[in-house]
């Protein structure tokens, strides 16, 4: 008898710094975004990008520490864009 594959509940997570615009009263507490293969390597390809800006960063100065990716989201027309941000000064402390 085949044994099954065992199907990952979650291939990992990370924290949100802050939402733009902030949460409001009526939002849904989790929202799935389904990709397929070609636009899930197109979202894997342009964060990849932005990170790799980031890495030639200085760690060690503010512009460093404080970079941040923006994942927008396009409700209306079914797009998700990669966009440079800066954490807020809040979580740039933390780390």
């Amino acid at each position: 008898m085949a044994k099954t594959a065992r199907q990952k509940q979650s291939y990992g997570g990370c924290t949100v710094d802050h939402f733009s615009p902030p949460p409001q009263e009526g939002w849904p507490p989790a929202v799935n975004i389904v990709l397929g293969f070609e636009e899930a390597m197109k979202l894997q390809l342009a964060l990849q990008a932005r990170l790799l800006d980031m890495n030639r960063l200085n760690r060690s100065t503010k512009e460093g520490k404080t970079a941040a990716v923006n994942l927008c989201v396009h409700v209306g027309v079914g797009r998700i864009t990669v966009n440079a941000d800066k954490l807020t000064q809040r979580s740039a402390q933390k780390g």
